[in-house]
């Protein structure tokens, strides 16, 4: 091809490119008549129901609280003091305490049997009407049975 035939083909395809824009600009934009919906088309609603299905936009989405999710350890169980342990009486002077059938003092420990369980139990402090016992890191306060008329 010749120069001068290739500058008319560049300059036919420029003519043809402006009058090609300048129609677009003309064009009417297209708008959708309401006749594609039928008269007695049910309506639809949206229901967010958290307990039901799941959000489709999680966790982006900010529709449904964030849940958190929290491991629990197993139930360990805790240590408590055993209901068959009394108090049956107090000493004055010196200060003891009888529990069950232990004398014992303050700072004292004893192992209790009960069945074919043994119970370890430290007197931690008398009082006048109760004592301040531990059981394997549980404390509790025993105290006398009021006494009968």
């Amino acid at each position: 091809m010749h120069r001068s035939s290739l500058a008319l083909v560049l300059l036919l395809f420029a003519g043809w490119f402006v009058s090609a824009s300048a129609q677009a600009d003309t064009r009417t934009p297209y708008v959708p008549t309401a006749s594609l919906v039928p008269p007695n088309a049910p309506k639809s609603t949206f229901v967010d129901d958290a307990g039901f299905g799941k959000d489709p936009f999680f966790p982006n989405s900010g529709r449904r609280p964030k849940v958190v999710v929290r491991t629990t350890e197993p139930d360990v169980p805790r240590p408590s003091v055993p209901d068959y342990l009394a108090l049956k009486g107090i000493s004055v002077s010196p200060k003891l305490a009888i529990i069950n059938t232990y004398t014992v003092a303050v700072g004292e420990e004893f192992s209790f049997r009960y069945g074919s369980q043994i119970v370890k139990v430290k007197c931690l402090e008398i009082k006048e009407r109760s004592v301040i016992i531990s059981v394997g890191g549980a404390t509790k306060e025993l105290t006398l049975r009021p006494a009968f008329n």
